[in-house]
Protein backbone atom coordinates (compact mmCIF):
# COMPACT_ATOMS: atom_id res chain seq x y z
CA UNK A 1 0.00 0.00 0.00
CA UNK A 2 1.41 3.17 -1.27
CA UNK A 3 0.77 6.57 1.29
CA UNK A 4 -2.43 7.72 -0.73
CA UNK A 5 -4.06 4.58 -0.35
CA UNK A 6 -2.72 4.60 3.18
CA UNK A 7 -4.84 8.30 4.07
CA UNK A 8 -7.90 7.12 2.64
CA UNK A 9 -7.89 4.54 4.59
CA UNK A 10 -7.33 6.38 7.85
CA UNK A 11 -9.74 8.78 6.11
CA UNK A 12 -12.19 6.35 5.85
CA UNK A 13 -11.27 4.30 9.22
CA UNK A 14 -11.47 8.18 11.00
CA UNK A 15 -15.10 8.55 9.37
CA UNK A 16 -16.36 5.17 10.61
CA UNK A 17 -15.07 5.97 14.09
CA UNK A 18 -16.90 9.43 14.27
CA UNK A 19 -19.95 7.43 13.27
CA UNK A 20 -19.71 4.98 15.69
CA UNK A 21 -18.59 7.43 18.58
CA UNK A 22 -21.90 9.27 17.30
CA UNK A 23 -24.14 6.61 17.35
CA UNK A 24 -23.46 5.05 20.56
CA UNK A 25 -22.48 7.94 22.66
CA UNK A 26 -22.84 11.25 21.24
CA UNK A 27 -26.33 11.11 19.73
CA UNK A 28 -27.65 9.96 23.97
CA UNK A 29 -26.20 12.69 25.53
CA UNK A 30 -27.61 15.31 22.96
CA UNK A 31 -30.86 13.39 23.85
CA UNK A 32 -30.51 13.70 27.45
CA UNK A 33 -29.71 16.97 27.43
CA UNK A 34 -33.27 18.20 25.65
CA UNK A 35 -34.85 15.95 28.23
CA UNK A 36 -32.82 17.61 31.07
CA UNK A 37 -34.00 21.24 29.91
CA UNK A 38 -37.51 20.57 29.59
CA UNK A 39 -37.22 18.87 33.09
CA UNK A 40 -35.52 22.11 34.37
CA UNK A 41 -38.50 24.42 32.01
CA UNK A 42 -41.07 22.02 34.01
CA UNK A 43 -39.47 22.53 37.44
CA UNK A 44 -39.35 26.43 36.62
CA UNK A 45 -43.27 26.43 35.66
CA UNK A 46 -43.52 24.02 39.24
CA UNK A 47 -41.71 26.53 41.36
CA UNK A 48 -44.23 29.40 40.49
CA UNK A 49 -47.53 27.53 41.15
CA UNK A 50 -48.04 28.40 44.63
CA UNK A 51 -47.35 32.22 43.88
CA UNK A 52 -49.59 31.90 40.82
CA UNK A 53 -52.38 30.50 43.01
CA UNK A 54 -52.63 32.91 45.11
CA UNK A 55 -52.20 35.36 42.78
CA UNK A 56 -55.98 33.78 41.23
CA UNK A 57 -57.48 33.42 44.20
CA UNK A 58 -56.87 37.24 44.89
CA UNK A 59 -58.01 37.94 41.21
CA UNK A 60 -61.35 35.90 42.07
CA UNK A 61 -62.21 37.96 45.21
CA UNK A 62 -61.98 40.96 43.25
CA UNK A 63 -64.22 39.68 40.81
CA UNK A 64 -66.81 38.42 43.52
CA UNK A 65 -66.73 41.59 45.03
CA UNK A 66 -67.41 43.47 41.70
CA UNK A 67 -70.12 41.17 41.22
CA UNK A 68 -71.77 41.46 44.43
CA UNK A 69 -71.61 45.47 44.30
CA UNK A 70 -73.39 44.77 41.18
CA UNK A 71 -75.57 43.31 42.60
CA UNK A 72 -75.24 40.20 40.50
CA UNK A 73 -75.18 36.44 41.75
CA UNK A 74 -73.34 34.10 40.42
CA UNK A 75 -75.32 31.04 41.16
CA UNK A 76 -78.12 31.50 39.32
CA UNK A 77 -79.03 32.99 35.28
CA UNK A 78 -79.75 36.19 33.65
CA UNK A 79 -83.33 35.56 34.07
CA UNK A 80 -83.81 34.52 37.59
CA UNK A 81 -81.04 38.19 38.58
CA UNK A 82 -83.31 40.09 36.52
CA UNK A 83 -86.66 38.91 38.09
CA UNK A 84 -84.68 39.10 41.53
CA UNK A 85 -84.24 42.66 41.09
CA UNK A 86 -87.47 43.59 40.20
CA UNK A 87 -89.22 41.71 42.46
CA UNK A 88 -87.06 43.43 45.06
CA UNK A 89 -88.05 46.91 44.09
CA UNK A 90 -91.11 45.82 43.17
CA UNK A 91 -91.95 44.76 47.06
CA UNK A 92 -90.76 48.36 48.29
CA UNK A 93 -93.11 49.96 45.71
CA UNK A 94 -96.44 49.64 44.74
CA UNK A 95 -95.97 48.44 41.71
CA UNK A 96 -97.14 44.76 40.33
CA UNK A 97 -95.46 42.65 37.78
CA UNK A 98 -97.76 41.51 35.29
CA UNK A 99 -96.30 39.21 32.75
CA UNK A 100 -92.47 38.13 33.15
CA UNK A 101 -92.28 36.48 29.03
CA UNK A 102 -89.56 34.17 28.10
CA UNK A 103 -86.25 35.93 26.75
CA UNK A 104 -86.12 36.24 22.85
CA UNK A 105 -83.50 34.89 21.66
CA UNK A 106 -81.66 36.11 18.15
CA UNK A 107 -78.29 35.82 16.70
CA UNK A 108 -76.48 38.37 14.29
CA UNK A 109 -72.79 36.94 13.18
CA UNK A 110 -71.19 36.09 16.53
CA UNK A 111 -73.31 38.30 18.39
CA UNK A 112 -76.12 36.63 20.68
CA UNK A 113 -79.05 39.28 21.71
CA UNK A 114 -81.56 38.20 24.57
CA UNK A 115 -84.37 40.50 24.83
CA UNK A 116 -86.08 40.19 27.63
CA UNK A 117 -89.82 41.39 28.19
CA UNK A 118 -92.12 41.94 30.72
CA UNK A 119 -95.31 44.22 31.97
CA UNK A 120 -95.67 46.64 34.49
CA UNK A 121 -98.50 48.26 36.83
CA UNK A 122 -98.40 51.45 38.76
CA UNK A 123 -97.73 54.85 38.92
CA UNK A 124 -95.20 56.45 36.27
CA UNK A 125 -92.88 57.80 38.76
CA UNK A 126 -92.62 54.56 40.37
CA UNK A 127 -92.20 52.78 37.04
CA UNK A 128 -89.35 55.02 35.62
CA UNK A 129 -87.50 55.17 38.94
CA UNK A 130 -87.20 51.03 38.21
CA UNK A 131 -86.24 51.48 34.76
CA UNK A 132 -83.42 54.01 35.73
CA UNK A 133 -82.37 51.83 38.51
CA UNK A 134 -82.30 48.32 36.19
CA UNK A 135 -80.46 50.72 33.41
CA UNK A 136 -77.67 52.77 35.36
CA UNK A 137 -77.49 50.70 38.88
CA UNK A 138 -77.70 47.24 37.98
CA UNK A 139 -76.27 46.87 34.43
CA UNK A 140 -78.54 44.31 33.41
CA UNK A 141 -78.60 45.79 29.73
CA UNK A 142 -79.94 47.54 27.80
CA UNK A 143 -83.77 49.24 27.73
CA UNK A 144 -84.32 49.37 24.38
CA UNK A 145 -88.35 50.15 24.08
CA UNK A 146 -90.84 51.38 26.75
CA UNK A 147 -94.53 51.46 25.90
CA UNK A 148 -96.83 52.60 28.89
CA UNK A 149 -100.61 52.14 28.34
CA UNK A 150 -103.31 53.89 29.85
CA UNK A 151 -106.07 51.26 31.09
CA UNK A 152 -109.58 51.18 32.74
CA UNK A 153 -110.75 48.89 35.27
CA UNK A 154 -114.54 48.32 34.03
CA UNK A 155 -115.51 46.79 37.37
CA UNK A 156 -114.17 49.36 39.48
CA UNK A 157 -114.14 52.34 36.96
CA UNK A 158 -111.06 53.17 37.57
CA UNK A 159 -107.80 53.44 35.47
CA UNK A 160 -104.15 52.62 35.90
CA UNK A 161 -101.16 52.34 33.49
CA UNK A 162 -99.49 49.63 32.60
CA UNK A 163 -95.95 49.44 30.74
CA UNK A 164 -94.33 46.80 28.38
CA UNK A 165 -90.30 47.25 29.16
CA UNK A 166 -88.08 45.30 26.77
CA UNK A 167 -84.28 44.84 28.39
CA UNK A 168 -81.68 43.47 26.10
CA UNK A 169 -78.32 41.79 26.58
CA UNK A 170 -75.88 40.80 24.19
CA UNK A 171 -73.15 38.75 24.57
CA UNK A 172 -70.38 37.29 22.34
CA UNK A 173 -70.55 34.20 20.94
Amino acid sequence: MNLKQKNIALFIGLLLLFWIAYQFSFSNTFMLKKQYNSLKNEQELFANVSQKLIQLKQQNVYYDSILKSKKISTESSFQNNLLRTITSFTDTTNIKIITFNNPHIFKVDNTIFNTFSFTLKGSFSRITQLIYQLEQNYKLGKIISVNFKKKKNYRRKNYFLECTVLLQQVEQE
